[in-house]
């Protein structure tokens, strides 16, 4: 959904250009814990194959590393 892909696009955040990523291991900070979490493989798949901003993966291990990137991403967002 596009909220996940806002909130993910969120991450890592800079201040004062510095690099602060986010701790999975804490508490999530918004107070919402979740169960579950339900991944919509071809909202993920379609956009590392076919990138709007970066040219397309030269290979298919460089889409594979774009879909785990994201993925990884989400779960830093939503901690299931």
């Amino acid at each position: 959904p596009k909220c996940v892909t806002d909130a993910a696009e969120e991450l890592p955040q800079y201040v004062d250009g510095n690099r602060i990523d986010v701790d999975a291991s804490l508490p999530n900070p918004n107070g919402c814990e979740y169960d579950n979490l339900y991944l919509d493989m071809n909202g993920i798949i379609h956009p590392a194959c076919h990138p709007e901003d970066l040219p397309a993966p030269a290979s298919e291990e460089e889409m594979y590393m774009a879909i785990f990137k994201y993925i990884d991403r989400v779960f830093s967002v939503v901690r299931p």
